[in-house]
């Protein structure tokens, strides 16, 4: 299955600590998934067009090592599978040695954008 990746660095701005999932300054699992629903969205593009877009719906993700501030993680996110109404995209997180840190599925629904806003009102 064809992958494509896209590369990060891991920031103090994306660690545990800041996002306040945890006590450590280690790549916190939010900014990890923030990484995966990206490369799910990019790779949906296509299957676009102006009325159209995707919207996250599920996310389903194992992070199994951590990632130090400093480290280079690689999202590398499968073409998505199709079921008329919503796309799934298999995702492998791997760290600069190669060895997986995190592996799961994205899936998006294809969504009309205006029917998709005017069901969003805005509060208060």
């Amino acid at each position: 299955m064809p992958m494509r990746t896209f590369k990060h660095t891991v920031t103090p701005a994306d660690t545990a600590v800041s996002l306040g999932s945890g006590d450590l300054e280690v790549l916190a699992t939010p900014r990890l998934i923030t990484w995966c629903e990206s490369a799910a969205f990019e790779l949906c593009l296509p299957q676009t067009d102006a009325d159209r877009t995707t919207v996250g719906t599920f996310v389903k993700l194992e992070h199994s090592k951590g990632s130090p501030v400093g480290a280079q993680v690689t999202v590398s996110c499968a073409q998505p599978i199709s079921d008329g109404r919503r796309l799934v995209c298999f995702i492998t997180v791997t760290d600069a040695e190669g060895e997986t840190i995190a592996s799961g599925e994205v899936h998006r629904a294809l969504v009309d954008r205006e029917r998709f806003m005017s069901k969003c009102r805005p509060v208060g």
